[in-house]
């Protein structure tokens, strides 16, 4: 192991990585529920591999993009920030030899979590990122016809950065309160399609 580079040590770790199942089930009301992959999940999938083949992996620079207080139809007030994450992965046996990829995360919060919000999503955007980590549901779910058209699936990364870049800030709490929840990354599919749709059919 120790005459491998970087890029073979990520290569091995990519296909040794399996997909990593949505555990985590939050219910939007009674009848409607989805299933997301936590950070939790992403980190026990990947720190075995990391060890194995001698890859350690940090945020090693981070920048505030955005932050602002904004004023809710309700007169609440939330925090929303943006933040960039430089992400490293270094070559634990050659420290000198390292990748760093560049990711993006929002959090939105009425209290004081926005930071943490923002910084975890970026965080595991990047290794779900740098490893190619498939997100789908256990495939043992689907084989239950009594369950299938129950669980809502999340939007995909490629509809999240969409809805940055064609969304303001201020555009994007008022979308959030909207849709119910507290994060871009826990629209559903079909909201996102909906939310971009409508945004393109203007321009």
């Amino acid at each position: 192991m120790e005459n491998k580079n970087i890029f073979q040590r990520l290569l091995a770790i990519t296909n040794e990585m399996g997909t990593v199942a949505k555990k985590l089930t939050i219910e939007l009301n009674a009848k409607n529920k989805y299933s997301a992959v936590s950070e939790v999940d992403v980190l026990n999938a990947v720190k075995p591999l990391e060890v194995k083949h001698g890859i350690y992996s940090y945020p090693i620079e981070r920048r505030i993009v955005e932050s602002k207080e904004l004023t809710t139809k309700y007169d609440t007030v939330n925090q929303f920030m943006r933040v960039e994450t430089v992400y490293r992965f270094v070559n634990v046996d050659k420290p000198d030899e390292f990748i760093d990829t560049v990711t993006y995360g929002d959090g939105v919060d009425s209290q004081d979590k926005a930071p943490g919000k923002a910084m975890t999503y970026a965080d595991k955007y990047a290794l779900l990122k740098a490893y190619k980590i498939a997100t789908g549901d256990d495939p043992d779910k689907d084989a239950s016809e009594e369950h299938k058209g129950k669980t809502i699936t999340l939007a995909t990364p490629q509809q999240v950065e969409r809805l940055k870049e064609l969304f303001t800030p201020e555009r994007i709490v008022k979308m959030l309160e909207y849709a119910k929840v507290d994060g871009l990354d826990k629209l559903t599919v079909t909201q996102a399609s909906d939310f971009i749709k409508k945004e393109e059919s203007k321009k």
